[in-house]
This record gives structure tokens, sequence and C-alpha cells, in this order.
């Protein structure tokens, strides 16, 4: 089996993974053994899209119980008795560019120091929000902004806003608004459109460096894409039994 080694340490299990017999590439891998944590794993999926991911948590980082060892994980992997599992994608277009997000997607305002007022809107379903947003659709909000989540990301900045997560669709999080409004899971036929009515904001998604900048009447859709991740045992990054010994 060919596979690409990806992460800053990832050369440290190179020399298991050669004695397991993998044969270890730089292109054209059939699996990516993304070494890291979940931001490892996010950037693996952004280079190399679609192509199995197998995710080992660092070992100069995590103490790892029996199951998600390195060795235990590869050697599975060699015997192919690991299931790959689809993850959904969200994508949005900007700047004549579809960007794709297996975490989420950030839309928030530039300057710390200034709230932004946005509309968000469902064109396809305008009841799905009036129950939310002071029951009329396309009210005016003002806030920090707003966070568009996978299930795969809904444990993250999703959760550290709502104090939930979920399991199914995607879920809109809305950042610190005036008003109090509880997240909404949407079905995953659905778009959400968002637009900026005064304010600077910038998009970010997943853990990227990349930002773009959101300005005054601009709108983005976002939907969940046809596009799918591809991993294996993404459990091992979420196991309680795996403890942090070095932040």
């Amino acid at each position: 089996m060919k596979v690409l080694l990806h992460g800053k340490y990832s050369k440290n299990i190179e020399p298991l993974v050669k004695s397991l017999g993998f044969e270890v590439v730089t292109s054209n891998p059939e699996v990516v053994i993304s070494y890291g944590g979940d931001g490892t794993l996010l950037s693996s999926e952004r280079h190399y899209p679609g192509i199995p991911k197998l995710p080992i948590r660092n070992s100069l980082i995590y103490k790892k119980c029996p199951e998600h060892k390195e060795e235990v994980l590869l050697k599975t992997l060699s015997q192919n008795k690991l299931q790959v599992k689809e993850y959904a994608k969200l994508e949005t277009k900007v700047e004549n560019q579809t960007i794709l997000a297996l975490n989420d997607f950030v839309i928030r305002n530039k300057e710390a120091v200034h709230a932004i007022r946005f509309q968000v809107t469902v064109p396809s379903h305008p009841e799905r929000l009036r129950r939310h947003v002071g029951g009329v659709e396309g009210s005016i909000l003002i806030g920090d902004g707003v966070v568009l989540a996978t299930p795969f990301g809904s444990t993250g900045y999703f959760k550290s806003i709502t104090g939930q997560t979920f399991q199914d669709d995607f879920g809109l999080a809305f950042n610190n608004t005036t008003q109090k409004i509880e997240p909404i899971i949407f079905k995953d036929d659905e778009e959400i459109t968002f637009k900026l009515i005064r304010g600077h904001g910038t998009l970010t998604h997943d853990n990227s460096h990349s930002q773009y900048a959101i300005k005054e009447g601009a709108k983005l859709t976002f939907k969940q894409s046809l596009q799918k991740a591809k991993i294996y045992e993404a459990g091992s990054l979420r196991c309680p039994n795996c403890q942090v010994i070095r932040g």
C-alpha cells in the first residue's frame, strides 16, 4: 500500500511505517497518514482531498490508549481491517473560487471593537428562521458573526459558542449577537445565505491561514458539498482514554 506521511513530526514514524510493509511516497498515495491532531488532519484534507486519511495522535503530546497506539493502527490498516467512513463537507464561493470546509466556516467582524450587522436567510425554506430570529425572516442581526459547522466540526468552535454538538446535517451558530439566538440545525439539502449589511467582515475555514475579506453588501451562500472526506478511525482523535501529556 502506498502511503504519504503528513504532519510536522511524521518523519518520526517513517521507520515503523516501512517496517510494516508500506511504501512511503510523496505523491499519488492510496492513504494519507495524518500524524498530529485535528489541525493536521484538516490540513491533510485540504492538500489531498478525497484520499482516505488515517489520523494518528503524536506520541510526543499524547499518551495513547492501547488500541490507538501507532503500531496498532498501522498494523490494522496493513491488514485491511479498518473501515473508511465518509464525512460531509460544506462549501461556498468567494472571489470566484469554491472553498470547502471539513470542520467549519467562520464569518466574523474584522475589527474586534466593531460589531457587524448582517442577515441570514434560507431561500428555499424561509420559515426555518422565523422562530429563531425575532419571528421575522431576514431580520438584521448585530454581533460578531456566525459559525457554520459540519457534524465533524461541531465539537470545535460551534460547541464553544453553543455548548452543543450534533451528528447529522449541518449547523449554524450565532456568535455574540445582541439578542440571544439558539443554534439551528439545517437539513443537508438546504442552503443558507449570509449578507453583510454594515461593517467589515472576514471569512475563514477550518484551520487554513487563508482569510477572505467580506465587504458591505456582499452575499455568501453555504451548502453541503457533494465532496466527502474519507477517514479511518476518526474516533482516535476524540478518544477520552488518550491523554495529553504535553501541550
